[in-house]
């Protein structure tokens, strides 16, 4: 059972759980206002990664407010138990979104009638490539609660703000450390008679991926991604971690950029963590983002030239068994094109898509808006 306040929550219902903690759907009580609390594990299976991401995030946001950036409210520390709160969106991840066929859009309530993926895409993702966009919601919780649900309501060991938590985490590890390395732990390798089975299977699904209705709900979230990046670029920051988990659209089309836990302002070195550890999702990464160079705004550009691919061809642009070998085809192969797997793409997506994914970031598109100007003609 989850406890029945968090600070000045109330927590409601669990709307999904991951590796690090779990998703609450809470209730502001100050404000009477619906909420998503995320509440990361305490303890010895307290993340501290996790924690110094949780309040990084908090403090790239706090500032920020865009209809297609998720807003944060509140961050700080419950009786050892980690928190971020922010808006409450019930969607599906971007890659649910454009699976769906028209029929199944809407329900006559007017909501999403397929099941809605969790508020908060699971930290853990962004730490391998094996990227899902899973729609779970509840199951087993990572860490007991149950001793909360037992007792009364107390705000005994609240306190709030990202200090809070980067305290905690302090205490219960030293500053982050990593080794590459540890990067291949969390790399599934693919079975090749599933991979040629998946290859089957695609070839069929291309006209499937061709619905006029799809293509062009297809461009109108990529349009609103790009004014969602050129608002946080717009802001000195680069968002590091951009796929489709971290997209997600709600019961109105509406668009939203989430999980900014990667996050770097552009006036840091925003290519490598302080101890030279690479951060990212492998499949997603741009060439400078494997190397460890500084990056810009266009490290985030490259990876929506890889969700647009993947989108169009229904597979990534570069595939391998390892993460070396994964990085090598970034740095060194041609993505095959996008019109010789799925013949009947559409031809201006395709040329924005392998523009995007150019090796140098000077022959990319420059700016989001570009990108958006490119993909509304």
């Amino acid at each position: 059972m989850p406890p029945k306040l968090i600070g000045p929550y109330r927590v409601m219902e669990t709307l999904g759980s991951g590796g690090v903690g779990t998703v609450y759907r809470a209730l502001d009580r100050r404000t009477n206002d619906p909420v998503a609390l995320k509440l990361l594990s305490a303890g010895p299976a307290l993340d501290t990664r996790a924690a110094r991401r949780l309040a990084r995030e908090y403090e790239t946001l706090a500032d920020l407010a865009h209809p297609n950036v998720v807003r944060v409210f509140d961050v700080g520390v419950f009786q050892g138990y980690p928190y971020l709160v922010m808006e409450l969106i019930e969607g599906l991840t971007l890659r649910n979104y454009l699976d769906l066929r028209g029929a199944e859009l809407l329900s006559p309530s007017g909501s999403f009638s397929s099941p809605r993926a969790r508020a908060l895409p699971d930290d853990s993702e962004s730490w391998g490539d094996n990227e899902e966009d899973s729609d779970d919601e509840g199951g087993a919780l990572p860490f007991n609660l149950a001793a909360f649900s037992e007792e009364e309501p107390s705000e005994v060991g609240f306190e709030a703000g990202p200090a809070s938590v980067r305290a905690l985490a302090d205490a219960a590890d030293e500053p982050d450390t990593g080794d590459p390395e540890d990067f291949d732990a969390g790399y599934e390798v693919p079975d090749p008679k599933v991979q040629l089975v998946e290859r089957r299977i695609q070839e069929a699904r291309t006209e499937d991926l061709n619905r006029p209705e799809r293509m062009g709900r297809l461009k109108d979230a990529m349009l609103q991604v790009c004014e969602a990046l050129a608002y946080i670029h717009g802001h000195g920051l680069v968002h590091r971690d951009l796929k489709p988990s971290n997209i997600m659209v709600d019961e109105d089309r509406q668009v939203r950029l989430m999980d900014f836990g990667l996050a770097k302002f552009l006036a840091d070195d925003a290519g490598l963590t302080a101890d030279g550890r690479m951060v990212g999702t492998f499949r997603y990464m741009s060439p400078e983002q494997i190397l460890g160079e500084p990056l810009d705004a266009r490290a985030d550009l490259y990876s929506l030239g890889v969700i647009l691919y993947e989108l169009m061809t229904g597979r990534p642009p570069f595939d391998a068994k390892t993460p070396g070998s994964l990085w090598q085809q970034v740095l060194e192969v041609e993505p095959a094109p996008i019109l010789g797997i799925n013949l009947k793409g559409d031809p201006q997506l395709a040329r924005v898509a392998h523009k995007l994914l150019r090796k140098e970031p000077d022959d990319r598109f420059q700016t989001a808006e570009e990108v958006y100007e490119a993909l509304a003609e």
